[in-house]
């Protein structure tokens, strides 16, 4: 029943604004942006962390064929610090999603004064938000992708959804009518020596190094993402037991309760880091051998820093969101009806997605990795 709610206002939705469009909104601008003087591009991508980091090819394909622009990147507060001394950005605004209606109208303000030739919006569903910042940012030309009528905020046509594509193609897609094409789309995240000094220090003085270390990351966005707590820890005390490796837990935001819960069941001591400072788990990250982790933002950090990965894969769409690059191993039940249902509850209440993952599927996969 809620399916076919949804559908039915999306579809008012779309008809509505098509009708609002003809008495307040400009005109289409032909397919092409050949003639028009891009100085100044607007980027926007507010949403989460692994959606920053599978647009960092869009940016550098941007910047590479229009060198001359300056290239601003509207972020949320959590993604943000991923574009830090990215070379292909020249600045970040930051748009958080809780501020106040008059700090998001000085946002506003602030998006107008920069004076955008072009807007581009690579969200590829039907939300509006980002359609309606793009059209109010008073960019000259706007594009985005067409969804429910949200297309009426855009003055370039852009393309439909194609829901069997990976996100870096979706964000690529976005830019194609511009006459932008990417000839490398691996992401990727720029490290200064300094902050990796920072991550050798600090595992220095909990006496990790020497040993290939492994990292884990149970954390998730939705509980029906995340392997269980016991697995995780039945994966560590494995690990430890040899001598040979060190393991690392790693949580963000919100993950202090969890990461607390797998160290108790854990019987040897194991280092633990649980910050807000995105850029100190990044460096971690990068000082690990394998990475062990959800279908989250952390697993396409690593991949960005060319770090393998085993990753659990229950509810989230296989072709969207795979990790890009080698040596990433993605465990998954593809015989079950319902995988891939992209729900953030399980409606057949066994959670069986994650529950039929076992230790052993992972412990194969790090032997398999410690070979090559």
């Amino acid at each position: 029943m809620k399916a076919i709610l949804k559908n039915i206002y999306l579809n008012f939705r779309k008809y509505l604004l098509r009708v609002v469009a003809i008495f307040i909104l400009d005109k289409k601008i032909p397919h092409s942006v050949s003639g028009l003087d891009i100085r100044k591009i607007l980027f926007i991508r507010i949403d989460r962390i692994g959606d920053m980091v599978l647009s960092t090819p869009a940016l550098k394909a941007l910047k590479q064929e229009f060198p001359q622009c300056k290239l601003v990147v509207l972020a949320s507060p959590s993604n943000q610090p991923l574009l830090a001394h990215n070379p292909y950005v020249d600045r970040v605004i930051v748009y958080g999603h809780k501020n106040g209606l008059r700090k998001k109208i000085g946002s506003i303000k602030q998006l107008r004064g920069y004076g955008f030739d072009l807007a581009i919006d690579p969200y590829p569903d039907y939300e509006l938000k980002t359609a309606l910042i793009a059209f109010v940012s008073g960019a000259k030309s706007r594009i985005g992708y067409a969804s429910y009528g949200r297309e009426i905020f855009f003055n370039l046509h852009g393309p439909g959804v194609v829901e069997d594509k990976h996100l870096i193609d979706l964000t690529l897609d976005i830019i194609k009518p511009l006459g932008v094409v990417a000839n490398d789309k691996r992401p990727e995240i720029f490290l200064t020596e300094d902050e990796k000094e920072w991550a050798r220090n600090w595992l220095e003085k909990r006496g990790v190094g020497g040993r290939p270390m492994i990292g884990i990351h149970p954390g998730g966005y939705y509980e029906t993402q995340r392997w269980l707590p016991e697995r995780f820890a039945d994966i560590a005390n494995h690990l430890q037991k040899s001598g040979d490796l060190d393991v690392i837990i790693l949580g963000g935001p919100g993950d202090e309760r969890l990461v607390h819960l797998i160290r108790s069941m854990i019987h040897a001591e194991v280092s633990t880091y649980v910050g807000d400072d995105l850029r100190r788990f990044a460096t971690l990250v990068h000082s690990c051998h394998i990475l062990i982790c959800n279908n989250s933002g952390p697993l396409h950090i690593a991949a960005a820093l060319n770090i393998p990965t085993i990753s659990f894969m229950g509810p989230t769409d296989k072709k969207r969101w795979m990790p890009i690059g080698e040596f990433h191993k993605v465990l998954r039940i593809d015989n079950l009806s319902c995988i891939g249902c992209n729900l953030g509850y399980c409606k057949i209440r066994t959670h069986d997605c994650m529950r039929l993952i076992t230790p052993s599927m992972v412990i194969d996969a790090v032997k398999d990795f410690m070979k090559i």
